[in-house]
């Protein structure tokens, strides 16, 4: 990989009903409100009929990656089924596709220097070019999840009446308040190695107790196994990064919701 070219694209993962819900919204604010002019990198299954979208084109500078859903054993899977997660829903039962999420850790994402990753159905309100003029070397970036008061620690992402928990706790450091969150991830594509999606799913099956799916796995990894996460920045000049809600008298890049927080 030629690290002089500094090429960088925009990943979302998606699957059929999201990409018909979001995926021309997302675009259109991408290209015309986020000053985007780069690639897009759509991952999703074999199965998906992306074929249905017209904007999914050579022409938009749009690619889909395709791969297989993320296979982990019987017993785990029906370890994840039946997690303690009340008084929220199972996400493995209701929100599996996000185990798809690991996926942006394939070799195969190593075409690009830095990806961009954000849900798809963030939303974008100023130009993203002051965030991406950042080069996350040798980096994951990200927001923490309990940002901007610190209140939580990894340790809620995971089912604590678990028999696997304790062990969990003895294995990694779950009080870190800085955990992130997986909704937005800037990464340097150097982090990825031959063995990089192996080992998180590894993780998964070592300790099947997270109840928000790929989030709580991917900090024990990124975060406490390899020491690769940091902050993205809060602020850039007078724009907000990343908040949930766009906030009064702020200027805020990337919410996930449209509601104004005072």
């Amino acid at each position: 990989m030629n690290t002089s070219n500094n090429k960088k694209a925009i990943a979302i993962v998606s699957d059929f009903n999201f990409l018909r819900k979001n995926l021309n919204r997302f675009y259109t604010e991408l290209r015309e409100v986020g000053n985007y002019k780069g690639e897009i990198v759509i991952i999703t299954t074999y199965f998906c009929p992306t074929f249905l979208f017209k904007i999914i084109n050579k022409k938009n500078n749009i690619k889909v990656l395709r791969f297989f859903k993320i296979k982990f054993r019987k017993d785990v899977q029906v370890n994840l089924k039946s997690l303690n997660t009340y008084p929220e829903p199972n996400r493995h039962k209701n929100k599996s596709f996000q185990w798809h999420k690991l996926h942006l850790f394939d070799k195969k994402l190593k075409d690009w220097n830095y990806i961009f990753y954000l849900d798809i159905n963030m939303k974008i309100h100023f130009d993203m070019t002051t965030i991406l003029d950042i080069s996350p070397v040798n980096k994951l970036l990200a927001r923490a999840d309990s940002f901007p008061d610190y209140d939580r620690c990894l340790e809620t992402q995971f089912d604590k009446t678990h028999p696997l928990y304790d062990e969990l706790a003895k294995t990694y450091n779950l009080k870190v308040n800085n955990y992130f969150q997986t909704g937005i991830m800037y990464y340097d594509t150097d982090i990825i190695q031959q063995d990089t999606k192996q080992s998180i799913v590894d993780i998964v099956e070592s300790f099947p107790i997270s109840i928000t799916n790929e989030q709580g796995i991917l900090n024990l990894y990124f975060h406490l196994t390899k020491n690769l996460y940091e902050e993205i920045p809060s602020e850039i000049g007078d724009y907000v990064t990343y908040f949930y809600w766009k906030l009064k008298n702020k200027k805020v890049i990337i919410t996930k919701a449209n509601k104004t927080f005072d």
